[in-house]
């Protein structure tokens, strides 16, 4: 597949725009199943927004991604202006054609994590030194599934604050955001029934006589086990539930890599995981059978073959990657207890051949959006003359920013409970 097809030029269309208040609300709610939208304290975002449409910052909306609905939320809740989202390539081929479409037309930005668009780097680089729209992207690279606690994030929005200084505008600001999700108004019962629904799908047994907390966790362990049995990795699990989750994460890695023929396994989990999750879309999604011999055909369906397999156990690293039982500690523990368990119903989704667009996610959700504290770029790190510090400087601030919004929003939803 040709780079022009894997990285489609964005090109906006305002007619494509028109269907955002058109028809957003009704997608949100009908196929993501989010009822409503909070900004609160949204004079943050509005003052932000503002500052950009008067030319007088580049704006970079860094949004914890916590769920596969934050992006559409985020395009909804913000009326005016437009957004410039980036997003991983292989997105549109689980999200379905009409993306391959809209996405171009809406002006976002395909972009592959730890790979190489050249042609993306240089548009992106421009438009960020005299933008239309504010950019808006997820730091952590990917889904994390948890609202309150911020993983290790990327360096692009880094990279795109010290472009946008090279641009004439008085500051380049870069505002962290917090996504949550309010999915009951008796979050006591529905944590009792999510526990129920993984009895029923695992067809395992929790001890109801345990307080909830202990529920989760016996329910964490178990689906430790079932992962081990269902790729039979015979592994023996010992140690915390951390530990044993990142040997089930690697084992799963060494497969897809050995499948895949991939000789480099170095770096952390979701290192690994970009490089096996691309090689699969190389063989399952970028290669046009028809341009192929007989041969290659033959070789190529032998490939595909091995690219589901190691697309599969990627799958259910790419959830369980993220659980963390002592994410349960928190100051409100029924909300987190919800976030975990949705995530363990999650793994069996991914064991049973499912994706995060099959994820369960309840109807009726409310959403909440809250900005964090800008971090003004060119104010606080235009004066470090060396491009490696200033980076690192940049992403520090924003890692902290994120962590700091995500504990600031988990109040703000206890309090509007």
């Amino acid at each position: 597949m040709a780079n022009k097809d894997r990285f489609p030029a964005p090109v906006y269309s305002p007619l494509a725009r028109m269907i955002v208040p058109l028809f957003g609300k009704l997608y949100l709610r009908l196929a993501l199943g989010v009822s409503t939208i909070v900004l609160p304290e949204g004079e943050i975002l509005r003052n932000e927004l503002r500052r950009f449409e008067e030319r007088r910052s580049s704006l970079i909306l860094a949004f914890r991604h916590t769920a596969v609905e934050d992006a559409p939320t985020l395009l909804v809740g913000v009326k005016h202006p437009h957004l410039r989202f980036l997003y991983g390539r292989d997105v549109v081929n689980w999200a379905g054609w009409p993306t391959k479409i809209l996405f171009p037309a809406l002006g976002f930005i395909a972009v592959e994590n730890r790979g190489n668009n050249r042609e993306g780097a240089q548009y992106l680089r421009k438009e960020v030194q005299n933008p239309r729209f504010p950019i808006a992207l997820a730091p952590e690279g990917q889904v994390t599934y948890h609202a309150y606690t911020c993983a290790s994030i990327e360096m692009g929005a880094a990279n795109i604050a010290s472009w946008a200084l090279e641009g004439p505008r008085e500051e380049v600001v870069i505002l962290p955001i917090g996504i949550g999700y309010r999915y009951a108004k008796d979050n006591d019962r529905f944590l009792l029934d999510l526990i129920t629904r993984w009895e029923k799908e695992a067809n395992v047994a929790v001890d109801r006589s345990l307080p909830p907390n202990e529920q989760i966790r016996a329910i964490g362990y178990e689906t430790l086990k079932l992962v081990n049995t269902f790729w039979n990795l015979n592994l023996t699990l010992k140690g915390s539930f951390i530990e044993q989750r990142d040997g089930l994460c690697d084992a799963l890695l060494r497969y897809s890599e050995s499948l895949g023929g991939l000789e480099d396994s170095s770096g952390s989990i979701i290192d690994r995981l970009f490089r096996v999750r691309y090689k699969a879309v190389s063989v399952l999604n970028d290669t046009d059978r028809s341009l192929l011999s007989e041969d290659e055909r033959r070789l190529h369906d032998e490939e595909v073959t091995k690219q589901k397999i190691s697309d599969h156990a990627a799958q259910v690293v790419d959830v369980l990657e993220y659980i963390d039982l002592n994410y349960l500690e928190g100051k409100h523990a029924v909300q987190r207890s919800i976030e975990v368990m949705l995530s363990l119903l999650d793994v069996l989704n991914r064991l049973q051949g499912g994706m995060i667009n099959s994820r369960f996610s309840p109807k009726g959700k409310k959403a909440f959006i809250l900005g964090g504290t800008p971090i003004e770029v060119r104010k606080s790190f235009g004066h470090i003359t060396g491009r490696k510090e200033r980076l690192n400087a940049i992403n520090q601030a924003l890692e902290e920013g994120l962590n700091n919004v995500s504990l600031t929003l988990e109040e703000i939803m206890f309090q509007s409970t």
